[in-house]
């Protein structure tokens, strides 16, 4: 079996993310390809018969989970692409909902044009953060956390966090895209004097994408604001 670029892309992806569906491999790869073919689930299965993939044990929700193997890890240090990270042996049944709408904004941001992005897997190998968010983005000189909130914390545990990010040099914004508005809104009001963190929904996102409005404590901005785009026009 000949190796392409996209299918070390492919499995890069995966391996960052700790593991993608068939539709979200769709979208980012095979972009425009019709949902009828079979193109992209015959590389996926071609990839694990030569056993470089894998899926995992049993269906998440009706769908298969793929995942990357050891030899997959190894074709992937091979060109460079492993990011140091090693496989993973199963998706995390209890994080996979969380798990997976992570990785659908990364691929929401992929198609925004926002493609450098750090997964929450790569940034736990380094010791200058002090806290390790779901993802981050680097555009224009700005680290940009971002952090998908499905779950209540207490009031406490949240300024605990957002005090964290406010005093962290490394980044210069946090991006809080919770599961629902009324979510969104909540998180606006625990921030207290925090500046850093700004709060939207992601159905507002999905809609609006950069225009989308985000709020924090000094008032509200469009995800492209935030962002950086446009700055230096």
């Amino acid at each position: 079996m000949k190796i392409t670029e996209r299918d070390i892309e492919v499995m890069g992806w995966i391996l960052e993310q700790k593991f993608m569906i068939e539709k979200q491999v769709r979208r980012v790869f095979w972009k425009g390809v019709s949902r009828k073919s079979c193109a992209v689930s015959k590389r996926l299965n071609k990839l694990q018969e030569e056993g470089f993939l894998k899926v995992n044990k049993e269906r998440m929700y009706g769908s298969l989970v793929y995942l990357v193997t050891r030899k997959g890890v190894g074709q992937l240090k091979e060109f460079n692409r492993s990011r140091g990270l090693g496989e993973v042996r199963e998706a995390d049944y209890s994080n996979y909902r969380h798990d997976l709408a992570v990785t659908d904004i990364r691929i929401l941001f992929h198609e925004l044009g926002y493609t450098d992005w750090e997964s929450e897997r790569v940034l736990s190998k380094s010791n200058d953060l002090s806290r390790v968010p779901d993802g981050m983005i680097f555009n224009k000189d700005k680290y940009i956390a971002v952090e998908y909130e499905s779950s209540q914390k207490s009031k406490e545990r949240y300024r605990e966090i957002f005090y964290r990010y406010e005093l962290d040099s490394h980044i210069n914004k946090v991006l809080y895209i919770a599961d629902t508005r009324q979510r969104a809104e909540k998180l606006t009001r625990e921030v207290s004097a925090c500046s850093k963190p700004h709060f939207v929904s992601l159905g507002d996102i999905q809609r609006d994408r950069v225009k989308a409005r985000l709020k924090n404590i000094e008032g509200e901005c469009s995800l492209d604001e935030l962002l950086g785009a446009g700055q230096d026009e």
